[in-house]
Parts: structure tokens; sequence; C-alpha cells
């Protein structure tokens, strides 16, 4: 805005008015704006352009693999509604974004015409906040595994990684997002999207693809809960999960946790 008028509200009132209205809330904000060549809703309409497209360029620099998907016209559309329903409430736009796959399962003819689509922003989303963090992890204590008795692994405890995110999913979406992020898309003709598929998230970040018994035991170490009340297919992924890093370390019922 070029100017509001003097006699205008205090600051803090000032700015929840112009946010209402760049979501095109109801607002009095029009009534503050001094006269000028454009109307004051005019000049609120330039400020809208412009709010909208700068979080539509963050949403699309989260959400690649979902553009490539819809296509342009339409990932605009979508960013425009999650833009205007879901408000940026602080100045850091770096964590705008959280909810995208609401926004696309409230759209009831997409999700039905690409029902994957919400999973697959929902990785797009662990994917780009594992991006700000990085691996602290050490390497996994192997020697702890040495000379064990089945009685006292079974009262251990996993540990995972710091930030590891889990997903479980109807559709093939790890392998759909890792053909799109490696862009190699010719490898989608192979691809069966509506094999179920589950996914960890590691800081780095690194997308490693498994089962729902691998999601099930990582939750399972989440909950602090001891490897006695894992499945068989949840421990028979143990050694696989381990090589990669998704635990950190293994706790024992007669040791002091670091």
């Amino acid at each position: 805005m070029n100017a509001v008028k003097p006699d205008g509200p205090d600051l803090a009132t000032l700015q929840t008015s112009f946010a209402r209205a760049l979501h095109y809330q109801p607002s009095e904000i029009t009534d503050l704006i001094m006269p000028h060549a454009l109307s004051a809703d005019q000049q609120l309409q330039i400020y809208r352009n412009n709010f909208i497209i700068g979080l539509t360029e963050v949403l699309e620099a989260t959400y690649p693999a979902v553009k490539a998907v819809v296509g342009e016209a339409c990932f605009s559309a979508l960013a425009r509604q999650h833009v205007l329903t879901v408000p940026l409430e602080q100045g850091d736009v770096s964590h705008y974004g959280c909810g995208f796959d609401d926004t696309i399962c409230a759209q009831a003819s997409l999700h039905q015409a690409v029902p994957y689509l919400a999973d697959l922003a929902r990785l797009e989303w662990w994917v780009d906040r594992a991006g700000q963090l990085t691996s602290s992890a050490p390497d996994f204590p192997l020697e702890k595994l040495q000379g064990l008795t089945e009685a006292r692994l079974a009262q251990a405890r996993l540990i995972p990684n710091p930030g590891c995110e889990l997903l479980d999913s109807d559709y093939a979406v790890a392998e759909l997002w890792q053909a799109i992020h490696d862009d190699v898309l010719n490898n989608l003709e192979s691809l069966d999207i509506h094999r179920p598929q589950s996914a960890i998230v590691l800081p780095g970040p690194r997308v490693i693809t498994t089962t729902t018994a691998g999601t099930a035991l990582v939750a399972l170490s989440k909950q602090h809960r001891p490897l006695n009340q894992a499945s068989p297919e949840m421990l028979a992924l143990l050694g696989e999960l381990i090589s990669q890093q998704v635990f950190a370390n293994i706790h024992y019922p007669d040791e002091t946790e670091a």
C-alpha cells in the first residue's frame, strides 16, 4: 500500500486486517487506504497477486513431484487454494506448505482422478523437512548385538534415528517420487502405482522403501516399546533397517541410557 490514513488503528490491528484482506476475508483495510491513481481494491489486488505468486513458488520448490504429476496449471490452482485457506503464520516462508495433502484431498474430483497424489505430497513434505535437518546420529553400535541371548534382546528397545518419518501408502509413491527426483521418467512405464508401499524418510534426506512391517518396527521404537512386542515380520527386517542406519542405538534394561 502506498499510504494509510494517519488516524488509523495500531500496527498490530493494521497487520491483522491486511492479512485478512490478502486472504479475501472480511476486512476494513480498504477504508484505511488513502486515495491514489488506483482504487483501494485495485491496490490490494496487486498485493494479493504478489502474495499468492510468492507462496506458490515456495510450494513449487517443496512439491516438485506433485507438480510433475498434475502439470503447471493444475498445480497453480491447487497452490492458490492452499494459500487462501492455510494462512502464513510466520515471516519465514521456508516452513510454509504443511497440509498440502489435505488441500489435495479436499478437491474431490482431483483426489478421485489421482488417488495417490495426497500420499505423494505427504512424502514430499517429509522429504523437505528432512532436507533441513543434518543427520547427526552415530553409526549403530553393532558390538552391542554380539553374544546376545534371545531373552535379553527381547527386552531391548531400539533408538530410532532422530528426525525419521514414516509413510504407509496404498500406492507406490516412494518409487514414483524417486523416479521423478532422479529424472528417469522412462522407468514409470514399469511402475505399478497401485502396489502398496511404505517409506522411511531420514535426514539428508534419504528415502528408504520398505513394508508396513518395517514402518511398524520404527513406530514401535518411537513409542519406547521393547522388541518382545514386535511381530516376526517386523523382526525379520531388523538387520536390514539397522544396516540402513534407520536406528541409532539399542538400549537394554540393565544399562544406563545415554
